[in-house]
């Protein structure tokens, strides 16, 4: 036993003995004449040389692969970001194109009726679609002329009226709200008088009322206002009768109407600047 423990303190010092050997051979500059000593150590040592190095080059590899993919992250970081920049322009390019498109239209409408109707272009700067009111604000008021009970509308057909001013904004009540009410007629025969209201909800959907029993009115008459009410200019478009049902007590009709503007997307709009008690047409 005293001698197996001797024999392995033995070749532990031997094998620590060979590997300094090594590490010297290895930072020793190398002789072009070595002494014969110096030749047996380097033949000792060169496997653990060899060994050292393998290891050495291991550990380099994976310094190099945590550094490479440390690189990589941080370009597809920035790459991601560029990415996302562009995609932003792309949208914002899209929403200028759209607004464009609309301010074209709305200014040709505008140029093209310059003769009956006085209109001013406004913006919507805020929305008030539920249950209880459909109201919007826009961005011109009392400094710029507008007056409550002016008529609002687009290119497409009636929104609404002013119903409150202020110096430099105003409320819109919108033909769906229930406070809503506008004359109207049948825009092919002229006759057919009613009253379109709005139905409360978020379809924006309209229906026409207090039309007589044998009234001349069919699915896809376009509705147009009549201006008997005295706060709506005439011939203002409104929508298309979808569907007419007779009313419970059998002396008088409902139609119920598609209107041609969709309440819910509005965001430029007119002001008829010769209107608020019927003399816009």
């Amino acid at each position: 036993m005293f001698n197996n423990k001797k024999l392995r303190i033995a070749a532990a010092l031997m094998v620590l003995l060979i590997g300094l050997l090594a590490l010297a051979g290895n930072t020793v500059q190398v002789r072009e004449n070595p002494t014969i000593l110096e030749k047996g150590l380097r033949i000792v040592a060169s496997p653990f040389q060899n060994g050292f190095h393998a290891i050495s080059n291991v550990f380099d590899g994976i310094g190099v692969y945590f550094a490479d993919k440390k690189t990589l992250e941080e370009e597809n970081f920035k790459l991601q970001q560029e990415l996302d920049a562009l995609q932003y322009q792309i949208m914002r390019l899209e929403e200028t194109e759209l607004e464009n498109m609309r301010l074209k239209e709305l200014l040709g409408y505008k140029d093209a009726n310059k003769a009956v109707y006085q209109l001013q272009l406004a913006e919507t700067i805020a929305k008030k679609n539920n249950n209880l009111q459909y109201m919007i604000t826009i961005n011109k008021g009392s400094d710029d002329g507008v007056k409550a009970g002016m008529t609002v509308m687009n290119h497409y057909g009636l929104i609404g009226r002013v119903s409150s001013v202020l110096s430099s904004s105003s409320e819109v009540l919108l033909l769906p709200d229930h406070e809503s009410a506008v004359g109207a007629r049948v825009k092919s025969t002229r006759e057919a008088l009613g009253v379109v209201k709005g139905d409360g909800t978020s379809t924006g959907n309209l229906h026409m009322v207090h039309l007589q029993h044998d009234a001349e009115i069919a699915e896809g008459d376009v509705i147009i206002t009549s201006g008997l009410d005295t706060v709506y200019p005439e011939g203002i478009p409104i929508g298309i009768v979808t569907s007419i049902g007779d009313d419970a007590n059998g002396l008088t009709k409902t139609a119920y109407i598609a209107p041609y503007v969709n309440f819910l997307q509005l965001e430029e709009v007119f002001i008829l600047m010769n209107s608020g008690g019927g003399s816009g047409r």
